[in-house]
């Protein structure tokens, strides 16, 4: 038997039904493979590999890591690391508008930030500053 509704005038029940909509299927499960169309949050893909994310985040994130060690040479860290930061601002913008890639956005920020801070403190050290 079909799950109706019936109809209320404002002083009593109507003759009048209709059938209820049906309710929303249980969500999928986490999909794994080539053949998963949605590259969001419930996908593996989503969380092992830079997929469903702006150029920008994925790039901020890497350059960050690669801040990490740049900032050796403190000209070079110094550059790495605002471009890293200019990236990554970029991408939360991108983010805010319902993309994704936050995480490695805010990922690149920080390191970008270690690495000037470091290449400011390597240079202060040596006296080229």
């Amino acid at each position: 038997m079909a799950q109706t509704q019936r109809f209320w005038d404002g002083s009593q029940w109507t003759a009048h039904i209709a059938p209820l909509a049906p309710s929303a299927p249980p969500s999928a499960p986490l999909q794994t493979g080539a053949s998963a169309a949605d590259h969001g949050p419930q996908t593996v893909e989503h969380w092992l590999l830079p997929v469903g994310r702006s150029w920008q985040s994925v790039t901020a994130g890497y350059l960050g890591l690669v801040c990490l060690i740049a900032w050796i040479v403190p000209v070079l860290g110094i550059v790495m690391g605002a471009l890293s930061i200019a990236l990554g601002f970029w991408a939360i913008r991108l983010a805010a508008a319902g993309g994704h890639g936050r995480g490695r956005a805010v990922f690149g920020i920080v390191c970008g930030a270690v690495a000037i801070l470091a290449s400011a403190a390597v240079l202060a050290a040596t006296g080229l500053s």
